[in-house]
């Protein structure tokens, strides 16, 4: 069974209604705080964040509701042009080009097509977290009504020759983006419409045989799934496919930031009991500083397993296991030897929460008690590859690939 990525007629907003695509462009849905969401429905009365998170009205009905609000305007915009259908197949190329946490300039390109969709067991589109029910009946909710991609999933494809980018590239050397937009939600913006037919025969042929790893968006894919078996009496086959952003794993743009793991409502008792035990397991280094401890972390990326832990008495330690098993992966060790059987936490759900940002880390111990921080290196997409393939879930947030990409750039209609 082979992959197959195919070109697509997009849905864009038009240049000749929309001066700014910066101003209607939103992160993804599901990172948008109220505060966030109030600021960008503000910024443009067509901006996309009123169609990927309508919001709700004490008085929704099943037939009026947050979900047939954002069809209907959906329609809307497509009937007075705002949004216009491309008139070929064609694939995009997406350029953010941005500075990370780790102070280093990146530009991440991602291809942007549809995917044919494939239930895991095929083992085509591999996932590496798991899933709740609760967003997944949400976005199908939406796409019950609006029959349209709105935001594409991320996906990573190993290519170590670097063949695919190598046919983007002759592209983008000879056309200019037909957008080009400034900084919004920590990168700027490039799109360029692939609709070479050649270069686009070749890049489907070159998929045909590449697994793909979803990076991001594991739910809006099981949503895909399941709308595609509802819709399966209709007989059209856009309901089989997906929208989604293709980027190579081997590729320099490809920023991979650490997720800390914040513990909270943690008994003293149990925080005594943790570090008591630590020699049992770890190698326990005592630093003086969070940039030591760091320094320290940084320079074990990628070789050998490492965590730090910084507690409320404002101790900095090294956690270095004494034995690890062969593809040991930090995020398994922080989730089961120090989260559940050391600080005795079995529902992660009511103490536990994320950040990439090793001095929110650091403050949120401070501001309150029964707190500890467990900072982590990134995982290595290799690595997460490696786990994916032989069938295996790793914890939640064990990724976390920097920026966000955004949402609006192209949507893609799946009935018509």
């Amino acid at each position: 069974m082979e992959t197959t990525v195919i070109p697509f007629r997009g849905l864009r907003y038009n240049a000749a209604k929309i001066d700014r695509l910066a101003d209607v462009i939103a992160p993804p849905y599901d990172v948008i705080k109220a505060e966030e969401q109030t600021a960008l429905e503000a910024r443009h009365p067509a901006n996309i964040i009123r169609l990927i998170l309508s919001q709700p009205h004490d008085d929704d009905t099943d037939d009026e509701n947050r979900y047939t609000r954002a069809a209907t305007l959906m329609n809307q915009w497509i009937a007075d042009d705002t949004l216009q259908r491309d008139a070929t197949p064609r694939y995009y190329i997406y350029d953010q080009s941005f500075n990370a946490p780790d102070g280093k300039d990146y530009t991440r390109r991602a291809l942007i097509g549809l995917v044919k969709l494939q239930p895991f067991e095929n083992r085509i589109v591999l996932p590496h977290e798991k899933t709740h029910a609760g967003p997944k009946i949400d976005r199908l909710n939406l796409m019950r009504q609006c029959h349209a991609n709105l935001s594409p999933i991320f996906l990573l494809y190993a290519d170590a020759e670097g063949d695919v980018e190598r046919i983007m590239e002759s592209f983008t050397d000879e056309h200019a983006p037909e957008v080009d937009s400034e900084e919004r939600f920590g990168s700027t913006h490039r799109l360029w419409c692939l609709d070479d037919a050649e270069r686009n025969t070749e890049i489907q042929t070159l998929f045909s045989e590449r697994p793909l790893l979803i990076a991001d968006g594991h739910h809006r894919y099981e949503t895909a799934l399941a709308f595609q078996e509802e819709m399966a009496h209709t007989g059209l086959q856009g309901y089989g496919y997906m929208m989604v952003n293709l980027v190579r794993m081997e590729s320099p743009g490809l920023a991979v930031l650490a997720i800390h793991r914040l513990l909270d409502n943690l008994s003293p008792d149990s925080i005594t009991h943790a570090v008591t035990k630590l020699p049992e397991v770890f190698d326990v280094h005592e630093l003086d500083t969070q940039a030591a401890l760091m320094a320290q972390l940084e320079a074990r990326r990628g070789k050998s397993p490492a965590v730090g832990l910084y507690t409320a008495d404002d101790k900095y330690r090294l956690l270095i296991p004494r034995t690890t098993a062969p593809g040991q992966l930090d995020v398994m060790l922080v989730q089961e030897t120090l989260i559940k059987e050391m600080f005795q936490v079995e529902t992660l759900a009511d103490h536990i929460s994320y950040t990439a940002y090793t001095d929110d880390a650091v403050a949120h111990v401070k501001s309150g008690a029964g707190r500890v921080a467990l900072l982590m290196n990134p995982t290595p997409v290799e690595q997460v590859l490696e786990v994916a393939m032989a069938g295996s879930i790793m914890p939640q947030k064990s990724t976390y690939f920097y920026p966000k990409m955004a949402t609006g750039l192209v949507l893609n209609l799946l009935n018509r």
